[in-house]
């Protein structure tokens, strides 16, 4: 299955399997699963195939436990091409669960920039 000239591929809906395994469906009725594979790391996956693998970098100490950790994009790596409107939603559901994980926040992040 690909990603590139279907329509209606938003993201229809996600579901959390536990704090690391997240599922999420398609519109076109595509699964993909969103995983924390790591502290700084998280994957989206169609079936075996990794279709987005986002590293995080910490910004701020993660030993102070009264400040909330800030982390930046450190890298986004992509297998193929996918449609831009749903790689946005993808990136949005990758973030919101790395935030969810860490209980961080992640500092805005512009292609081009590191």
């Amino acid at each position: 299955m690909t990603f590139l000239g279907r329509r209606n591929t938003g993201v229809e809906w996600m579901t959390q399997q536990n704090k690391k395994l997240y599922a999420v469906m398609l519109q076109d009725g595509q699964s993909l699963v969103l995983a924390v594979e790591d502290m700084f790391t998280v994957q989206l996956r169609q079936r075996s195939r990794v279709l987005l693998n986002v590293r995080f970098q910490p910004l701020s100490s993660l030993n102070n436990l009264e400040m909330q950790p800030l982390y930046r994009v450190a890298d986004v790596q992509r297998e193929g091409a996918l449609d831009p409107l749903l790689e946005e939603e993808l990136l949005a559901c990758v973030f919101t669960v790395y935030q969810y994980y860490t209980q961080g926040s992640i500092h805005a992040w512009r292609p081009g920039l590191k």
